[in-house]
């Protein structure tokens, strides 16, 4: 009843029964928000009810198959089938074929593209949107300026761009970031009007967002009131760099700072007991966390998923990717290959973002869509030094990567192998086979959990 996926079902239901204006947004109140202070309380630190409590593109594509939810799982396929798609197209563009083949089989036999696209959850929906983004920035830059493909591409990437801010918070980050490389690139081709073009797209997209707000009476471009309580949970003093768990300074912080995103920062900062020290401890402890093979549970347990989907269960997983892609962001990097570009400027921000809460498992799989065509541009430079003969190179280069894999299962996991899984999605699907009537499946569920887990169940 307090994940995401909850929240996001009656948050549609609420867009269905109010209409696209929304003006009193579904808004959860769990149980750990409840222990800090009453709902009005909350309404004043988020601003008002009319402010989304995240980026709403999610909950209004689910309001539309909100009565036939069967439908929304067709199209979440459909969503990540799309995004193995854009991904090998991007690849191909700034690697070739032969890497795009690859990406786009990497993607389809990743494991958590598959397992987080089927829940209720708006993840699915912003990798889709930064793969095609990639595409169309490539292909954008590729073109002629100006010519009616740059043209085309360059209206589909600022539509993109504001799409995904309606997804997703990070691109708050990533638009501006976007608008100054492409202003580099009209500079040197002395092209203004292109970038003019991106922008306005990106208003364009943006506009039903704003209409809606000034209609309600919310900040122009709010879409989210959870950043003061994501930046406590991410930098407090006992805060966890892995799992998401609600650090005891959570309510003194809110009520001190009214929730101001810079005073909340600091007070998060001031709370570790060594101050900017401890502070900077944990951010090493977080990004440690990307090493690590641990899939941390978020709404629901990738190993819960992984027993009972053979597709998940067999899948590549996020640590078998990780060192291939390392090892082709340092050629890429080492060769200055300028059709990288768009993976240079996007990843780093996207790894910020990471920061900016507790960059849980869920929310690492981002940097896939940057990773995996570094991966199969790699691999085919392996490929490529095989074909030349140069086997002492592709030796040293195995080599390299065995012993990445190795750090990765040895020194740089934290997380003990025997606390991967939990009994709670096993305990609650029993429940669920037995509201059902299905007895025989609630009690089979059940006899699993006292063999795995057996201090669970009496």
């Amino acid at each position: 009843m307090n994940s995401d996926m909850h929240a996001n079902l009656l948050w549609a239901r609420s867009i269905r029964e109010q209409g696209w204006l929304n003006p009193v947004p579904y808004h959860p109140w769990a149980n750990w928000m409840q222990a800090i202070a009453p709902y009005p309380q909350w309404v004043e630190w988020w601003g008002g009810e009319q402010v989304f409590q995240q980026s709403p593109l999610y909950a209004y594509v689910l309001s539309l198959f909100v009565q036939k939810l069967v439908l929304m799982r067709v199209l979440q396929a459909l969503i990540s089938i799309g995004t193995c798609i854009f991904l090998g197209l991007f690849t191909a563009r700034i690697c070739g074929w032969l890497a795009g083949w690859l990406a786009f089989w990497l993607a389809a036999l990743y494991a958590p593209f598959y397992a987080y696209s089927w829940p209720f959850l708006r993840d699915g929906i912003a990798w889709f949107i930064t793969a095609a983004l990639l595409w169309a920035l490539s292909e954008l830059t590729y073109s002629e300026w100006p010519s009616a493909r740059a043209r085309q591409f360059g209206w589909l990437a600022g539509m993109l761009m504001g799409l995904g801010f309606l997804a997703r918070e990070t691109y708050l980050l990533l638009i501006p970031v976007v608008l100054v490389a492409l202003a580099v690139f009209a500079w040197r081709r002395r092209q203004f009007g292109m970038v003019l073009a991106v922008a306005v797209a990106t208003v364009l997209a943006l506009s039903p967002l704003m209409i809606r707000n000034w209609s309600v009476k919310a900040p122009l471009f709010s879409t989210s009131n959870r950043l003061a309580e994501t930046m406590i949970h991410g930098n407090a003093g006992t805060a966890h760099p892995y799992t998401l768990m609600v650090p005891v300074e959570t309510g003194r912080i809110l009520h001190e700072t009214g929730a101001r995103p810079l005073p909340v920062l600091l007070a998060a900062i001031s709370s570790h007991p060594d101050g900017v020290r401890g502070w900077m401890r944990l951010q090493l402890l977080k990004f440690h966390s990307l090493f690590d093979p641990y899939e941390s549970p978020d709404n629901l347990s990738f190993y819960f998923i992984a027993t009972v989907s053979p597709v998940v269960r067999l899948g590549l997983r996020y640590w078998m990717i990780l060192p291939v892609a390392l090892a082709g962001l340092f050629l890429s990097i080492r060769s200055g290959d300028k059709a990288h570009f768009w993976i240079w400027t996007f990843l780093p921000v996207f790894v910020l973002s990471l920061f900016v809460g507790v960059p849980l498992s869920r929310y690492r799989q981002s940097l896939m869509v940057f990773f995996i065509p570094l991966a199969a541009y790699f691999i085919v430079f392996m490929r490529n030094l095989i074909g030349r003969r140069e086997i002492h190179t592709a030796a040293f280069y195995c080599a390299a990567l065995l012993a990445s894999w190795a750090l990765i299962l040895g020194p740089l996991s934290r997380q003990p192998r025997v606390l991967y899984d939990r009994p709670t999605e096993y305990l609650l699907s029993a429940q669920v086979f037995h509201e059902l009537g299905k007895e025989q499946k609630a009690q089979a569920m059940l006899d699993f959990v006292r063999r795995r887990f057996p201090d669970a169940v009496p």
